[in-house]
Order: C-alpha cells, then structure tokens, then sequence
C-alpha cells in the first residue's frame, strides 16, 4: 500500500497540514511567511493522517466527513519519492 509524507507546519498566523507537494513548499513562504517544520507522518490515506495528526496535537479522535476513505494510489507516492530526491526547503 502506498504512504505518502504529510507536514504540519506553523506560522505567526495559523498552521498547515499537508501532503509533501512541490506545489505546497512553493506556496508556503507567501501563505505561511516565517513558517516553521514542526513533524511528519506517514500515512497511506488521508483520513489516516488526520488522526496521526489528531495524536501528535493531542486532540482525540478524528471524525471524518461523510463519504469512502481516499487511498494513495503508487502513482502519487513515487511522485513524491521523485520530489523528495530534489527537494529543498531547509
């Protein structure tokens, strides 16, 4: 089964959790201006992660929205595994 790697990260104005993006390390510095890395999780759905983040914050349960749980497809992980290899945001 796919994982794919989420951050959460906090700034002066609020926080973000999100699956590792090119997309979203671009955007940071103009959403998220003194954005600090705060942990990871691995996770192979997004309602995982959730509560992987749920645990790390210490906020109980996760309560989903209604609907069939997402599922990362291969194709998203070894997207990311390839964005990983050049990543650069430290």
């Amino acid at each position: 089964m796919a994982t794919l790697l989420h951050e959460y990260w906090e700034g002066d104005d609020g926080a973000e959790f999100a699956v590792v993006r090119q997309r979203n390390d671009e955007l940071r510095p103009a959403t998220m201006p003194n954005a600090r890395f705060v942990f990871s999780v691995l996770a192979d759905s997004w309602h995982q992660a959730m509560q992987l983040q749920y645990d790390e914050l210490d906020f109980g349960t996760y309560e989903p929205v209604a609907g069939a749980e997402y599922f990362y497809s291969d194709e998203e992980a070894a997207e990311q595994q390839a964005y990983l290899k050049r990543r650069n945001v430290w």
